[in-house]
């Protein structure tokens, strides 16, 4: 073999190793690409926990702040004119129903009342006689109807005259606590001018806003317990009276409620306290609070199906500790994301963890 000849064929071997040498890097790069693939394909699923709704018994119970005010409350005014010769009425006292607040001057009066009575007396006693005369046809028909209207003036005039002697005492028309006494012995009043301000302190209410979720569940006669911060652990048994069925801007109904006040823990016209409306017991479908994603105006939750979180609305309820009601969109056998879904986006893989967690 010549130098030639050789030289050609070692060329041609180098080459073959270069070739078999390429292609094992070719295939080691091959193979490492996919194994990367492969390793990000699999970390790209999120790890979530997840829990299934239960249905749990709860109380009802709506708790509603508010302001306490008196049912009833009167400004009492004179309904005769006259100076005021005594005054019993103070602020702070508490009177009864008929009590005297305020005793106006009433000498003229009675002697006012004294002639009606006698002018009614006479009157009477001529109609009498009147009707014994005309039966015996002494006196005419008009003589006799003559009689009978001076008898009904002389009636007329002894009510008003026994009218304005009463009202010169002053009653309390209510029982309650005076707040404001407006005169003094010596005042000089005249029909319409104010004696006293009294608000009955035994019979109080409450109004408090009820959202519309909630309002329709309330009902008239309902009972309702009521307490103050001022009076730990003492409750006040109330009930609701009236259900607006007016709402205003922000959606909120007035429900009044009415209780009796406790003569040892008493609250005042003014003073704030905490009405809870009693729903009873009832079974509702609950999640962790802690579900949630979005806003509470519309709340959804991811659910877990083949692998797949989807991203779901839901309509809620009350709240219950940290549950939630869930009025639908999802059921008991629905695999709800509880932990891990801040990681998430609708359509996103997801290995479960195996924990499942559970409303308390």
């Amino acid at each position: 073999m010549n130098r030639s000849e050789q030289g050609k064929r070692i060329g041609v071997g180098l080459l073959a190793v270069m070739a078999v040498g390429l292609s094992a890097m070719v295939s080691g790069c091959g193979a490492h690409k996919a194994a990367e693939a492969s390793s990000t394909k699999t970390d790209s699923k999120v790890s979530v926990s997840i829990i299934r709704p239960q249905n749990k018994s709860v109380q009802g119970e709506l708790a509603l702040n508010g302001i306490v005010h008196t049912t009833t409350e009167v400004q009492v005014v004179a309904e005769t004119q006259g100076k005021v010769v005594a005054v019993f009425a103070e602020a702070g006292k508490r009177v009864e129903k008929g009590d005297v607040l305020a005793q106006i001057d009433d000498e003229l009066k009675q002697a006012t009342y004294k002639t009606a009575q006698a002018a009614y007396d006479k009157g009477k006693s001529d109609w009498a006689r009147a009707q014994d005369l005309f039966t015996q046809k002494v006196i005419s028909d008009s003589d006799r109807q003559g009689a009978k209207l001076a008898f009904t003036n002389s009636e007329s005039q002894l009510l008003m005259a026994h009218r304005d002697l009463e009202n010169a005492q002053v009653r309390a028309p209510q029982t309650g606590v005076v707040t404001q006494k407006f005169v003094t012995v010596g005042s000089m009043l005249a029909p319409g001018a104010p004696v006293a301000h009294i608000v009955d302190t035994d019979n109080l209410k409450m109004t408090v806003k009820v959202g519309e979720r909630d309002v329709l569940k309330i009902q008239k006669g309902m009972d309702v317990d009521i307490d103050s911060d001022l009076y730990p652990g003492v409750i006040f048994a109330g009930r609701v009276s009236a259900v607006s069925p007016q709402g205003d801007a922000a959606l909120s109904f007035p429900v009044e409620i009415t209780f009796k006040s406790n003569a040892r823990k008493t609250l005042y016209d003014g003073m704030s306290a905490e009405a809870r409306i009693n729903f009873g017991t009832r079974t509702i479908l609950a999640i962790p609070r802690a579900c949630l994603v979005g806003a509470r105006e519309t709340p959804q939750v991811y659910v877990v199906k083949d692998g797949i979180a989807r991203l779901v609305s839901v309509a809620t309820g009350d709240e219950y500790g940290t549950d939630i009601e869930i009025l639908k969109g999802i059921g008991e056998s629905d695999q709800v994301v509880a932990m891990g879904m801040n990681n998430l986006s609708d359509g996103a893989s997801v290995t479960v963890n195996g924990t499942e967690m559970g409303t308390k």
